[in-house]
């Protein structure tokens, strides 16, 4: 079946329900949506029209160049085929064009060896999120 990326500033309904039933129901987590959604870059990668990973992006409001990568996520069917890597990857090269110089995601500590892969360092101490505990990690982008 054919895959479609797509990134626009409006979150999909099917993005919605694939964020509350990674983060909601399976890892029990009370809030997942917030105003950052408002403002954020949505990217999607879809499939028959479901959206099977996902993540977002916003510009940091004090740091110039800088972005905040979060939300990634891949629908329980399609994990194991390193989507994750690859939205990621399609949404730095994305920042990239856009200016970013660097990013940051606040990592849940069970996958800090995810984003480790991807380049990301840990930065300071671990804090919690909800229940969970999280790593703060950045990237500093190659000019292209």
């Amino acid at each position: 079946m054919d895959r479609e990326l797509h990134i626009s500033k409006e979150l999909s309904e099917s993005a919605k329900a694939l964020r509350a039933g990674v983060f909601l129901d399976e890892q029990g987590f009370s809030v997942e949506f917030d105003e950052i959604d408002d403002i954020c870059l949505h990217l999607e990668l879809s499939e028959g029209g479901e959206v099977i990973a996902y993540c977002r992006a916003y510009e940091d409001a004090e740091t110039a160049d800088l972005w905040h990568i979060g939300r990634v996520v891949v629908s329980k069917d399609h994990r194991g085929e390193h989507l994750g890597s690859y939205i990621m990857q399609m949404m730095e090269l994305h920042l990239q064009s856009l200016g970013a110089k660097s990013l940051t995601v606040s990592a849940q500590c069970r996958v800090e060896e995810f984003y480790a892969s991807l380049g990301y360092r840990g930065q300071g101490e671990i804090y919690m999120d909800e229940f969970c505990p999280h790593i703060r990690m950045d990237k500093t982008l190659q000019p292209i």
